[in-house]
């Protein structure tokens, strides 16, 4: 979805879009489809954006040329669920909630998904994120845009593998929460804030002379879909809290390494329980591989470890620095109740679908 603050956005070129007939739905082409990240079932919203005397649909940065509907207006939003032709070409069909008005003419069509259920049933894991953070990545984004504010702001943010500290972390953490949970905690608005440096990357690359600067058209697209990832934790993180739990996922960058994934998931106590808290970590470094580690924290002090990894030397490793690992925890006041060492990948977890009446409202624009 394009919010309405979004609709200034201005794109370095048109993407192609086939129409079967009038009042038919637009046919975008396989290559198109693929760089806004569609799939067959998948529901998007789309703006109404006015192009001089004529309409196209702005979605996800990219302004479509699409047979305009007779009910359609400017900064219009419209629902879509993208349905994939063999011919690798994609069909966008209108979803439209029509309720009667009191003179019996159909009212114009509102999307019956909101942007909230959608980034909901999002699926789990931040992929196109874990991507741009890379090193390099958006450094060589940067180098294309005269932008040294964003440069330093991106400097601030990546971690350092090689001096990383809890407080670091902690910072991290707290500016990938966001300006919305600072907000909600009468805090300023953090400076390392992921979300709102990809908005602004963006902002810039419309702004760009696309004519001077060469740029990879999926760029806009992975960029929107980061944001969809960063504010569908968002939305993750504002319904578990309504049900005294927590469901929260980063991704930190490094300087010197690749992007970790981090989740935090923790649940009240029930039936005479003790608290849960478990932090999935997952990275990928050049020493040891890739590595998943799953810490479950039972009550205030009893610690269960469970650690995935490709090299067989990390695993022995790891089994060698148990003991070691025990006593450093034991002088934090911790106890390791378990250490699980395991050769191979992490399976993947099974996805838990969010209750329907999720009941709740959040202002994704900040």
């Amino acid at each position: 979805m394009i919010n309405g603050s979004d609709s200034a956005l201005q794109v370095s070129r048109v993407s192609p879009v086939f129409v079967e007939g009038r009042f038919s739905a637009p046919l975008v082409e396989a290559k198109t489809g693929r760089e806004l990240g569609l799939s067959d079932g998948q529901v998007v919203q789309a703006l109404v954006q006015a192009r001089g005397d004529q309409l196209g649909l702005l979605l996800r940065g990219r302004l479509l040329e699409v047979a305009v509907m007779p009910d359609w207006r400017a900064g219009q939003t419209l629902s879509f669920r993208v349905q994939a032709h063999p011919n690798g070409a994609m069909a966008l069909h209108p979803i439209a909630n029509v309720a009667p008005t009191s003179t019996g003419l159909a009212a114009t069509p509102e999307p019956i998904i909101s942007r909230v259920e959608n980034l909901l049933f999002r699926p789990a894991g931040a992929p196109d994120i874990q991507a741009l953070f890379k090193p390099g990545v958006i450094d060589t984004l940067l180098s294309n845009l005269a932008r040294p504010d964003l440069q330093a702001q991106w400097n601030a943010m990546r971690l350092s593998m090689a001096s990383v500290s809890p407080e670091a972390i902690r910072l991290a953490l707290v500016g990938a929460m966001g300006s919305e949970a600072a907000l909600a905690r009468a805090q300023p608005a953090p400076v390392q804030n992921p979300k709102q440096l990809l908005r602004q990357l963006l902002l810039a690359l419309g702004q760009v002379d696309h004519q001077t600067v060469e740029q990879d058209s999926y760029i806009p697209g992975q960029l929107q879909r980061a944001i969809d990832e960063v504010e569908s934790a968002q939305v993750h993180a504002v319904q578990s809290q309504s049900q005294d739990a927590i469901m929260f996922s980063v991704v930190l960058p490094f300087k010197d390494a690749d992007p970790v994934a981090l989740s935090f998931e923790g649940k009240p106590a029930l039936h005479g329980q003790p608290e849960l808290l478990t932090v999935n970590i997952h990275s990928h470094s050049r020493d040891y591989g890739e590595l998943w580690l799953k810490t479950e924290v039972h009550g205030r002090n009893a610690v269960e470890l469970v650690m995935w990894a490709l090299q067989a030397g990390v695993v022995e490793q790891a089994g060698r620095s148990a003991r070691a690992l025990g006593l450093e925890l034991q002088q934090a006041g911790l106890t390791l109740r378990s250490f699980q060492v395991i050769h191979g990948a992490r399976p993947a977890p099974q996805p838990e679908l969010p209750p329907a009446d999720c009941g709740m409202i959040l202002d994704l624009r900040a």
